[in-house]
Parts: structure tokens; C-alpha cells; sequence
């Protein structure tokens, strides 16, 4: 997920996990507050870590479900706690045993990892008990079940999508592309204006770089094709996948779409790409549907000023769809004392549609938007019509088998880092196609020997 980072602040990382670390009593999991007063109600206490938010979104937060399970649930106290660079903390306290009793990650790659090194527990038994399979949607239900065996749990369900000026493309008379040839002939247009074709940078978190990975893949060699390379029965350095990548980088280093330059891309952060779009001097951006939190904050003053579609196709014959993503998925630890009280949380998640829909409108749906089946009436009234539009499209064309597939969800953790990472260098001209996508190829081989591929649902 594209987050806005705050600028790394190297001795403060290492001080509080050092700190995390060495507090056993406030981070132990599963902490038993002292002996309740007489004719008290004895509590068991529950810690979450989840990411760090702006103060007003932590607060109605607390209100919406911290507040409300605490009130349902006398015997039981939850405690949210908001974590600067949540992974970074939280793998450090959980490597040493402890940590919170819910474990929450950045998506099933990372789950991956904690449940090979038995730091999560198995949820079978209480997925039994809550009927989780029947509460989540099957593929996200599925993106953490490890063996047959469930581990985590689907916090946030994303998509990428193309946001753009709607004041821009009406002045210029351009629509939203639906094919390659659409999507060129508005890119030149905007270029062809003075403006930025597509507003897109890494500052901030370098992995941006897999989401447009992922989108041409996904895009020119097709859902379908990409699915038989997730399973193992096509080669990553098939053609298709070549062409792909060859397309990017032609986009990117000579078309100039995103940012205007490679240079540029490399000094956009979250504030300037949203800036320059909500500012019109640049046309579209590319980007997950966590874009709808910046979208509703940079378009403050102009609200009509944006709206969304769907990300065309790149190549005739591969349709439009949604790329399939998990933002983050929630655990039980290993080392809790608390296991039931734990589960009790994790089923308030998903068990209110209402309330659920409520939590993801103050997130402006781009965090904790669950992937449960919602019905209109699940909605508060003023839910912003764009996004009810994409969450009833998104079911639909899903449903419809026009789905792709994100790689910070279905790729091994190797292999992913290796997309983002090994992609500057082909962007830089220092590695070929064929280098980058035969080793790809053989960080899948890895994985899949060392059975570290993630749970990828039968299409």
C-alpha cells in the first residue's frame, strides 16, 4: 500500500523498538490488569497495534469500535494503540515473544512469514465459531488460509484505480481511456496542454514502484495469464510478461506519463501527487483505492473536482477489471494469554455491516474497508455517492471473473521486494527485461520449494 510516510527518523526507530522491546509489562500480550475491586467485573485485556492515523480519525475510531466493543463485551478490555512504522515495531516485539495480542500486517506476504516462524496462532476453531468462511468474501477469506489452515484475516480489501480531475478533463474534452490507444491519445493531450499526464511518485515508500508493475502486467498480458504464472504452470519470462514490462518502462523513461520525468517521479511524495492533481496541473493519477482519503482531503474545496475509473486495458483482448488486494490482515499471537478474548475482537471486525461501513467512511474508505458482503442499506446516508459506485462495480465486475491480482497479496515476500527494487535498475537502463524477469522467475522457483508462495485462490 502507498502510505503517506513521515521522513525516517533512523534514531527514533531504533529507540522505540528498543523501548517496545525492553517494557515487558506494557507490551507483554495478553496483560492481566491487578485484582478488580470488590463487586468489580474482572477484565481481560486486549491490545491491538494498528497504524498510526491523523488525531480526528484516531479519535472517532476509539468512539466507533474501540468504544463500542468495550461497552459490549464488560469482561473484556481493548486497548488500540496507534504505531508509528507499525511493521518495523511490531516485528521487533513479536520476534522477542512479545508484542500485542492482534498482530496486524502490512498483507498475507508478511502473514506469510510470521506463520512459518509460529508466531501466529491457527483461527480454525474460531472461524467455526464465528462463521467467518460466511462473513468474507471467499478470495479474501482465502488470502489467509495457509494449508488448509487459517491464520489471518482480511483487515483491509483494496483495488488500484485511476483518479482524475474532472475540471481538466472537462475543459480539454477528455474522458476516462478505456483501452491503450485511449489511454496514449489522453496522456498526449494533457502533455500536449502543459500538464502532467499522470501524477505519481516513490517518496516515501519506495514499493509504488510495484502497484505500476502490477497494473501492466495485470493490464497487457492479462488476468488469466498472470494467474498461471501465480500457480506455477507459465514462466515469468514468458513474452507477454516481457512486453509488459518493456511497455512500463517506455511510459516511464521516454513517454514521460508519470510525473512528467523519471526524475520527478523519484521527488513526488503522497502530498505533491495529490497536490498537483487537486491543483490541475496534472490529469489522472494511478493509484489504490486508499487514493480516496487524499482525494477527499487535497478536493476539500472543490469536492466535484475528482472522480474515479476503472484502469484501462493495455492490450486487445484482455478486459477491463480490478486487481484483488488484501492492505492488511489481523492475527492472534502466538505468545497471548488471551487467545478468546483476542478472537472476540477480531469477529467485532466483520459481525455489523452498518458498523463496519461507518468505521470505512471515517477512513474516507481507504483504510478498514472489510471485505464482507454489504448491502445499500448498509451505508450511512451521506457515503459519497463515487464510493459506493466503485464498492457495488467492484462486486459486480468481480463477480464476474474481471479480476487481477496485486502483488504485495499473492507474490512471495522475496520476489515482490525483488519487482520493486530490481525495477529501477531496468527504468535506469542498468538491467535488461530478460535479467529482471529470469531472476523473478527464479525467486518464484525459491519460494516455491521453500513453500513460501501465499494462498492463491483457484480463478
Amino acid at each position: 500500500m502507498f502510505k503517506e510516510i513521515q521522513p525516517l527518523r533512523i534514531l527514533r526507530w531504533l529507540l522505540a523498538a528498543a523501548l517496545l522491546v525492553g517494557c515487558a509489562t506494557p507490551a507483554a500480550p495478553g496483560v492481566q490488569p491487578g485484582a478488580a475491586p470488590e463487586g468489580a467485573i474482572a477484565k481481560t485485556k486486549v491490545v491491538w497495534w494498528t497504524e498510526d492515523v491523523e488525531p480526528e480519525l484516531e479519535e472517532a475510531f476509539q468512539e466507533q469500535f474501540v468504544g463500542a466493543f468495550n461497552a459490549a463485551h464488560p469482561d473484556i478490555e481493548l486497548e488500540v494503540i496507534f504505531q508509528q512504522n507499525l511493521n518495523d515495531v511490531l516485528r521487533t516485539a513479536i520476534q522477542a515473544g512479545e508484542g500485542p495480542d492482534i498482530v496486524q500486517t502490512p498483507g498475507p506476504g508478511f502473514l506469510l512469514e510470521y506463520q512459518r516462524a509460529g508466531l501466529v496462532l491457527p483461527l480454525n476453531e474460531f472461524a467455526v465459531q464465528y462463521g467467518w468462511e460466511d462473513k468474507i468474501l471467499p478470495w479474501a477469506y482465502a488470502s489467509g488460509t495457509l494449508g488448509g489452515t487459517l491464520y489471518g484475516l482480511p483487515l483491509t480489501f483494496e483495488s488500484m484505480i485511476l483518479l482524475y480531475n474532472t475540471e481538466v478533463f472537462k475543459n480539454l474534452q477528455l474522458t476516462p481511456p478505456t483501452n491503450r490507444a485511449e489511454f496514449e491519445a489522453t496522456a498526449s493531450a494533457l502533455q500536449d496542454a502543459d500538464l502532467i499526464a499522470i501524477s505519481y511518485g516513490n517518496v516515501g515508500w519506495q514499493p509504488t514502484n510495484e502497484h505500476l508493475v502490477g497494473i501492466y502486467l495485470n493490464a497487457y498480458a492479462g488476468s488469466d495469464t498472470v494467474y498461471e504464472a501465480l500457480i506455477g504452470k507459465r514462466s515469468w519470462e514468458d513474452e507477454l510478461f516481457a512486453g509488459a514490462i518493456d511497455m512500463l518502462t517506455t511510459d516511464m523513461t521516454v513517454n514521460g506519463y508519470f510525473a512528467g520525468s523519471l526524475e520527478n517521479y523519484y521527488s513526488f511524495d503522497w502530498q505533491t501527487m495529490f497536490s498537483t492533481l487537486a491543483s490541475g496541473k496534472a490529469g489522472m493519477m494511478t493509484v489504490g483505492t486508499w487514493g480516496f482519503r487524499g482525494a477527499a482531503e487535497y478536493f476539500a474545496d472543490n469536492p466535484e473536482g475528482w472522480d474515479w475509473a476503472m484502469l484501462p486495458s493495455f492490450r486487445e483482448g484482455v478486459p477491463q477489471g480490478f486487481d484483488l488486494a488484501v492492505g492488511s490482515t489481523v492475527s492472534i499471537n502466538a505468545a497471548t494469554k488471551s487467545p478468546e478474548a483476542a478472537a472476540k475482537v477480531l469477529d467485532f471486525i466483520f459481525n455489523d455491516p452498518p458498523r463496519a461501513a461507518r468505521i470505512a467512511q471515517i477512513f474516507s474508505f481507504g483504510e478498514f474497508v472489510v471485505p464482507i458482503e454489504f448491502d445499500a442499506g448498509d451505508f450511512p446516508s451521506d457515503v459519497d455517492p463515487r464510493i459506493a459506485r466503485f464498492l457495488t462495480e467492484f462486486a459486480d465486475v468481480t463477480a464476474e471473473g474481471r479480476y487481477g491480482y496485486t502483488t504485495w497479496t499473492f507474490w512471495p515476500a522475496e520476489a515482490e521486494t525483488q519487482l520493486w527494487k530490481d525495477i529501477e535498475l531496468v527504468w535506469a537502463g542498468e538491467m535488461s527485461t530478460a535479467e529482471y524477469l529470469a531472476k523473478h522467475q527464479q525467486l518464484w522457483e525459491k519460494a516455491r520449494a521453500e513453500n513460501a508462495v501465499p494462498p492463491i485462490p483457484e480463478r
